[in-house]
């Protein structure tokens, strides 16, 4: 979720103009100094360094910014990086997960095109981010689910449980959220939006948890609603009743083991958070109450309650469409029946 909502801002801010940054490459180092030759735009200039520039080496590509006579080297020039990982990811998709992989890659860009040109400039407005965010799951799920895994009933049934756990995550998210008093000023990206004002911050804390979670939802049901088409066609007499038995037997499993990734995730982002119960003196009861670690352990236990529900909401409702042996084999790729 982090990374979309950063790529969520960074994608218009690229199509903006640079300002006063450019890239360069530092020719040589002065440490005692605290400045570095570089190179940009073809010229020779030196360029101010960071109070903890021992970091930088020669040849380095950075970016500098330039204000008025003064050049500064700001950070690395890790773009190039991020591009050839960002390749390496892809190449690896398209190899490993052959068809699907390429549409799940295009599904990526078109749902991230959906939260760039959709959601985020209707809540910069002034729109309502529960609001917008529910809308964006929507068309996110619909561009995910049907163009990976093609439109059929199993498809169809993964996105109505995803939808159903969606909503059972913002309604629990709402109630839980104002009963403990949040305000959604729980990071440094929430303060500063309370400058800039015109953003619900509350609403924006509940969209992050609803759409945080989408991912893995989209994972367990497809994966619930696929095993409950294979138990029908293993069996066409299979009706409601038995094919939701059947398909729990499978869904506990994914419940152990995801809820347990969904909660690693969480715990693995907030890492630097938890390390301040080791520096703190404030007494564990008391800084557990605090927002930002309340603020946290809510996303990661309303995260696992929308998991919780979704495996049971996909099962019942794909052995509604897949009672009596409807629907078709599991390789069966075509449109609904």
């Amino acid at each position: 979720m982090r990374l979309w909502i950063l790529l969520a801002f960074l994608l218009p801010a690229l199509a903006q103009g640079d300002g006063g940054y450019l890239v360069g490459r530092i020719l040589a180092l002065e440490a005692q100094r605290g400045v570095a030759l570089v190179e940009a735009e073809g010229r020779r200039l030196e360029a101010l360094l960071p109070a903890d520039g021992g970091h930088y080496r020669v040849g380095q590509r950075v970016v500098l910014y330039r204000e008025g006579d003064r050049t500064y080297v700001t950070e690395p020039d890790r773009i190039p990086w991020l591009l050839g990982l960002l390749g390496l990811f892809a190449l690896l998709a398209a190899l490993l997960g052959r068809g699907k992989g390429v549409r799940g890659l295009l599904g990526t860009f078109l749902s991230l095109l959906v939260v760039v040109y959709g959601v985020v400039p209707q809540v910069a407005a002034g729109g309502n981010p529960l609001l917008y965010a529910f809308l964006g799951s929507v068309g996110v799920l619909l561009l995910t689910v049907y163009l990976v895994h093609g439109v059929n009933r199993k498809t169809t049934a993964a996105l109505l449980g995803t939808l159903a756990s969606v909503a059972f995550v913002l309604l629990l998210a709402l109630f839980f959220t104002r009963a403990m008093g949040f305000t959604g000023l729980a990071s440094e990206e929430a303060l500063l939006l309370r400058q800039w004002g015109g953003v619900d911050l509350l609403s924006l804390f509940l969209a992050a948890v609803a759409v945080g979670a989408l991912g893995a939802l989209t994972d367990v049901t497809v994966t619930q609603a696929a095993v409950v088409q294979a138990l029908s066609h293993a069996n066409p007499r299979f009706g409601l009743g038995e094919l939701y038995r059947r398909g729990m037997e499978v869904g506990y499993d994914h419940i152990g083991s995801l809820v347990n990734t969904l909660v690693l995730a969480y715990t693995a982002g907030s890492l630097p958070l938890f390390l301040l119960l080791t520096k703190d003196p404030t007494p564990l009861r008391f800084l557990l109450n605090t927002e930002p670690f309340a603020a946290e352990i809510a996303s990661m236990v309303l995260g696992s309650l929308g998991l919780l529900m979704a495996v049971p909401l996909t099962t019942l409702m794909a052995a509604w469409f897949f009672r009596g042996g409807r629907g078709g084999p599991p390789e069966d790729h075509g449109h609904a029946h």
